[in-house]
């Protein structure tokens, strides 16, 4: 067999979100890509670790969500088809896909839209209402334009948005997004998450299936709210899974597990501004004692980062603390702020960076030992392993390696 029967997966499964006519045919110029085909990061969950598939020629697999209702469409298209020859068959990614989506998508394109046009105007967003946020424009603090009314205040080189006050309806904005926490319990959210589950795989590497039968389950859900004469539309940009765990004597502690934004949204801070929000639901919460990351990857990590660091720059959470830190201090500090405690020294260690003068020699030096004894501590079994002027010279790396990753976080922070 000279010829390639061999599709690569990630090209082949094209996907979109479909709007009504009446919601596209609104979209500005610059916003078509809300409307367009978009691509998978990985499908490896679904077609195996090389992810082809063999078989055909020109493979098309047309993957189509209605954008609010995630309701679904699936179509295979391709040129020709491989010629069974004995054991030798082309694969069939239809029914592959079969086991990871519901049953009830649709196979007739006008069926298809019909359910989007219905969705339309029935779908509204699952669950509880936990914030809101809209775009940023160059008029946002005169009063003018999209960003008129009441503003938080919060406004960063990184933040091309703001978080909407608790109550504002906005009702003026012609685009809105809005944050939902739902869980297990909450109606229909179910069978919602099962429809939209299928882009943990695509976007997340290693990502996996959740069991529904598992109460500890949370999520927060993002929709880009649109104005369409006096009613509004909504269509689903990202969601969040939190996972609770008992931590003792009496509240829990919760671990952002998986967090997709589809790529229509992605580059825009919508991101950070999502990660906020739920941020702030975990401090308005109680019974929640501290905020996780479960095996972040290095772009979430960045997000992360800034957003928390912007959150403890603003409110000036740790004006006069020096190095070497007062752990009574700062315990007091990472609690009330609910960050898990690597991560919150971290943050410490960012923040002095940016206040510290390096031509003092002694707040050069307290600084420098107090970043080496925390990268010595989590790093205590490697180290122990090696030669002590080895040990000094792989810390001195390490803290060389830190610091270089600190300017580059706070670089929008300076000055």
């Amino acid at each position: 067999m000279d010829e390639n029967w061999s599709a690569d997966g990630t090209e082949a499964l094209k996907l979109r979100l479909v709007r009504s006519t009446r919601d596209s045919a609104a979209l500005k110029e610059e916003e078509e890509v809300l409307v367009k085909d978009f691509d998978a990061a990985f499908v490896y969950p679904i077609f195996g670790q090389e992810e082809t598939i063999f078989g055909y020629k020109n493979l098309e697999i047309q993957f189509r969500f209605a954008s609010g209702s995630l309701n679904q469409y699936l179509h295979v298209e391709y040129e020709s088809k491989f010629p069974e020859a004995g054991d030798v068959k082309a694969d069939d990614p239809e029914h592959t896909l079969y086991e990871f989506i519901p049953p009830s998508y649709a196979k007739q394109w006008p069926d298809f839209l019909k359910t989007v046009e219905q969705d339309a105007l029935e779908f509204k967003p699952l669950g509880t209402k936990i914030g809101a946020f809209r775009e940023q424009d160059d008029t946002a603090t005169n009063g003018k334009g999209k960003g008129k009314g009441k503003s938080t205040g919060m406004s960063c080189p990184e933040r091309p948005w703001e978080i909407l006050p608790e109550g504002d309806a906005a009702e003026d904005d012609e685009v809105v997004f809005e944050a939902y926490a739902s869980n297990w319990e909450t109606p229909g959210f179910k069978e919602y998450h099962r429809r939209m589950q299928i882009f943990v795989l695509l976007y997340i590497e290693g990502a996996q299936y959740i069991d529904e039968e598992d109460s500890r389950w949370e999520f927060v859900t993002l929709y880009e709210r649109r104005k369409r004469g006096s009613e509004y539309s909504y269509h689903f940009v990202g969601y969040v899974s939190f996972y609770s765990f008992f931590c003792w004597p009496d509240t829990k502690r919760l671990r952002l597990a998986q967090f997709v934004m589809l790529p229509p949204y992605q580059g825009q801070g919508y991101g950070s501004a999502l990660y906020t929000i739920c941020y702030r639901n975990v401090l308005s919460r109680p019974e929640i004692s501290e905020l996780t990351v479960e095996d972040p990857s290095e772009l979430f990590e960045d997000l992360r980062d800034k957003s928390d660091l912007h959150t403890l720059i603003a409110a000036n959470a740790l004006e006069g603390i020096t190095a070497p830190f007062d752990k009574t201090a700062t315990e007091v500090i990472r609690k009330k702020f609910k960050i898990a405690d690597r991560q919150f020294y971290r943050l410490l260690e960012m923040i002095l960076l940016l206040k510290l003068d390096q031509n003092d020699e002694a707040a050069a030096r307290a600084y420098r030992l107090a970043v080496k004894r925390r990268l010595f501590l989590f790093n205590k079994e490697q180290l122990s392993q090696l030669e002590e002027q080895e040990k000094k010279d792989k810390l001195q790396e390490t803290f060389e390696s830190v610091i270089d990753s600190y300017r580059r976080l706070t670089e929008k922070f300076a000055g």
